[in-house]
């Protein structure tokens, strides 16, 4: 598996005009909010079983110290793309709550 032309792909998937995604190495660092200085990093990588990548998620603040973490695994037959988008639109839900 290359990491880095996954984190390619997902970077293209991702970005939008609402969303700013781009691709280092391994990794896709998102910016979901102008207004938020938090960063979402998706990183790919070996799973623990062979035919699995993990993909983490990391909320980073404006120093690019983690806040928060989220892993998964994902078979390498699955569209891995699409499951990095999904999932990361639901930890936006969580982590970039709306103020109440």
């Amino acid at each position: 598996m290359n990491y880095t032309q996954l984190a390619e792909a997902s970077a293209t998937l991702i970005h939008n005009p609402g969303i700013q995604a781009r691709a280092v190495l391994s990794a896709v660092y998102v910016d979901v909010d102008p207004d938020d200085d938090r960063t979402v990093k998706i990183s790919f990588g070996p799973g623990q079983r062979p035919g699995e990548t993990r993909v983490d998620f990391t909320l980073l603040d404006v120093r690019k110290a983690a806040l928060d973490t989220l892993t998964g695994t994902v078979h390498d037959a699955a569209d891995i793309t699409w499951y990095a988008k999904k999932a990361l639109f639901e930890v936006i839900d969580v982590w970039y709550k709306p103020a109440a």
